[in-house]
C-alpha cells in the first residue's frame, strides 16, 4: 500500500542496496547503516549538520532524496528544523536525481543460483537436520545443574554482647562441645557502669549530707551543752541550799558542857538484873551485843572504872567536840520536788547529749543514705566478682563457615555469629523441570560430576510433590534431593555446582 501512495521511478529504486523499507513519513529509509553510502553534502544546500541528521533518520543515498515528494519534504523539514521553502528553492530532489544519473549504477546479485550450489545447499540442510535430531535424542536426558548443600546449624547471639575471643577459623573442623567464641555481655557491663554511677552519686550525696549533719550537730550540741550547764548550776545551788538548811540543830542541845563522857558497853557475860528504864539527856547511848541491852537499861550512870572488874583494864572514854549537838532521835531529811526535777532534767539532758550524733544522722538522712551506699558498694563488688564471659560451644560436629565478626565487635541479640556445616550430612539439590519428572524416581541411582570432571554416585532421596520454583524460562521446577551413595564425595565448598546425570 506504501508503493501505491508513493510513485517511484524504478531506475532510481534499483540503484539502492537491499535492506531498505518504506516509511509513511520519510519514504525509503534504512534501519541499519549500509556498508557504503553517498556523500549527501554534494547536494547544494545540505551541510554537514543536515547530512548527519538525515543519516540518523535512515537516509544515506541520493536516490532516497530523489524520491522525495511534498509529504516527505514537509516531514523532513520539520525534523531538520528548516523551512520547507528552503528545500524546494534549493531543489534538493532535482540535484539528487542529477547525481544519480551521473553515478554508475550499482550491480545487484539477482541471478539464480547454479545447480551445484543448489544441491550443496540441500545436502547441507539434510545433514543439519539429521544432526539436530541426533543431538535432541542425546540431550533428552541432558545433565541437570545441582547445588552441593549441607545441613547447617546457625549460632546466633544469645544477648547483646561483645566478642572478646575467637577460638576457631573458617573451614576448620569442630566437634560437639568444643569452644568456639567467648562473649562478654554488654548488659552486664551496662549494669556495672550503672552501679558504679549509682555508687559515685551516693558517695557524693553522703558527703554532702554528712557535712550538713556535722554543722547541725555542732550548733545543737552547743545549745544542749548550754542548757545542761544551766541545769547543773541550778542543781548545785539547790543542793548547797539544802545542806545549809539541814545543818540547823533538831535535837536537844548539850547544856554547855565542854565534853560528855561516853558510856561504856559491858561485855561481861554474867547476868545482871535489868534495871528500870530511864532516859538520860545529853548522853550517848551504847548497845551491848553480848546482852542485847542498851545503856538506858543498865540503871544509873556509873563510872566505867567502877564497873570494870579488878583484873580488867579500863575502857577509854571518847569525848564529843565542843558545842556539838546530840540527838536522841534519827533525823529523816524530807524530799525536795524541785531538786528531784532538776536531777531528772540533768539525767535527760545527759542522755540526749550522748545520743545526739545518732539522732542528728537519722534526722538528716545520713544513716539511711550510708546504708544505701554500703549496700550499693556490696552489689558493685558482687557484680565485678561475677563472671561476665559467656563461652559459646559447638552443638554439633561439622565444619565452621565464615565467622561474621571480629574480636572487639559489639553484637546485638539474635544476629548470626557463624554457621556450622554438617559435612557428614551433605547432599545435592537439583532443580528438575516438571516436564521431565518421569526421568527420576525415589531410590534411583544417578551419576554426579563434581568439579574437575570427577564422577561419583548419588541416590535420589526425595522428590517433592509441589513445584514452587520457577525458572528463568518460566517453566516450573522441582527441587530433588540427592544424597551420597558409594564412595565419599570430595571435600569441596558447599554451594558448588554439580552436574546430575540420570542413568535411566
Amino acid at each position: 500500500m506504501f508503493l501505491m501512495d508513493l510513485p517511484m521511478e524504478s531506475p532510481i529504486i534499483s540503484t539502492l542496496p537491499r535492506g531498505y523499507r518504506m516509511d509513511r513519513q520519510f519514504g525509503v529509509v534504512f534501519d541499519c547503516a549500509p556498508e557504503i553510502s553517498d556523500d549527501l553534502t554534494q547536494v547544494n544546500g545540505i551541510r554537514t549538520r543536515e547530512a548527519v541528521m538525515l543519516n540518523q533518520l535512515g537516509i544515506y543515498f541520493w536516490g532516497q532524496i530523489a524520491l522525495w515528494r511534498h509529504r516527505e519534504i514537509s516531514a523532513l523539514a520539520e525534523d531538520l528544523q528548516i523551512p520547507v521553502a528552503r528545500i524546494v528553492d534549493e531543489a534538493w530532489a532535482e540535484q539528487a536525481k542529477s547525481l544519480c544519473r551521473l553515478s554508475a549504477p550499482r550491480q545487484t546479485s539477482t541471478l539464480p543460483a547454479s545447480a551445484l550450489r543448489t544441491v550443496s545447499l540441500l545436502v547441507g540442510a539434510l545433514l543439519i537436520g539429521f544432526l539436530t535430531v541426533y543431538l535432541f535424542g542425546q540431550h533428552r536426558n541432558r545433565p541437570l545443574t545441582g547445588i552441593l548443600s549441607a545441613d547447617i546449624t546457625t549460632i546466633r547471639v544469645p544477648a547483646a554482647s561483645r566478642l572478646t575471643s575467637v577460638q576457631i577459623k573458617a573451614g576448620e573442623e569442630v566437634f560437639s562441645g568444643q569452644p568456639l567464641l567467648t562473649l562478654e555481655k554488654l548488659e552486664h557491663l551496662s549494669f556495672i557502669q550503672n552501679q558504679e554511677r549509682l555508687v559515685r552519686d551516693l558517695e557524693r550525696e553522703l558527703k554532702r549530707m554528712e557535712a550538713q549533719a556535722a554543722i547541725e550537730l555542732e550548733w545543737r550540741t552547743r545549745d544542749l551543752d548550754r542548757e545542761l550547764s544551766n541545769v547543773r548550776q541550778r542543781l548545785t545551788m539547790r543542793e548547797l541550799n539544802g545542806t545549809t538548811a539541814d545543818s540547823v540543830p533538831v535535837g536537844k542541845p548539850n547544856r554547855g558542857q565542854s565534853s560528855l563522857p561516853v558510856r561504856s558497853v559491858s561485855s561481861s557475860l554474867e547476868p545482871q538484873s535489868p534495871p528500870a528504864p530511864r532516859s538520860i539527856a545529853g548522853s550517848i547511848v551504847f548497845f551491848s551485843g553480848a546482852t542485847n541491852q542498851t545503856s538506858l537499861d543498865s540503871g544509873p550512870i556509873q563510872s566505867p572504872v567502877d564497873q570494870m572488874p579488878a583484873n580488867k583494864q579500863p575502857v577509854r572514854v571518847a569525848e564529843l567536840p565542843r558545842n556539838s549537838v546530840v540527838s536522841d532521835t534519827v533525823m529523816v531529811t524530807p524530799s525536795d520536788p524541785e531538786l528531784d526535777s532538776l536531777r531528772s532534767e540533768r539525767s535527760r539532758l545527759e542522755s540526749v547529749r550522748e545520743s545526739l550524733p545518732i539522732t542528728v544522722n537519722e534526722a538528716t538522712g545520713v544513716t539511711n543514705l550510708k546504708s544505701q551506699f554500703i549496700e550499693a558498694s556490696k552489689q558493685l563488688d558482687a557484680m565485678k566478682a561475677a563472671s561476665r564471659e559467656v563461652n559459646v560451644m559447638s552443638p554439633v560436629y561439622g565444619t565452621v563457615g565464615q565467622v561474621r565478626y571480629r574480636e572487639g565487635d559489639d553484637m546485638q541479640a539474635g544476629e548470626i555469629m557463624l554457621r556450622i556445616l554438617h559435612t557428614d550430612h551433605r547432599y545435592v539439590t537439583a532443580y528438575l523441570p516438571t516436564r521431565r519428572m518421569n526421568e527420576m524416581k525415589r531410590g534411583q541411582k544417578v551419576a554426579l560430576r563434581f568439579p574437575g570432571n570427577v564422577e561419583f554416585d548419588g541416590e535420589v532421596i526425595d522428590i517433592p510433590m509441589v513445584a514452587d520454583v520457577t525458572g528463568e524460562s518460566g517453566e516450573t521446577l522441582a527441587a530433588v534431593r540427592i544424597e551420597q551413595s558409594g564412595r565419599l564425595w570430595p571435600n569441596i565448598p558447599v554451594g558448588s555446582q554439580i552436574d546430575v546425570i540420570s542413568t535411566r
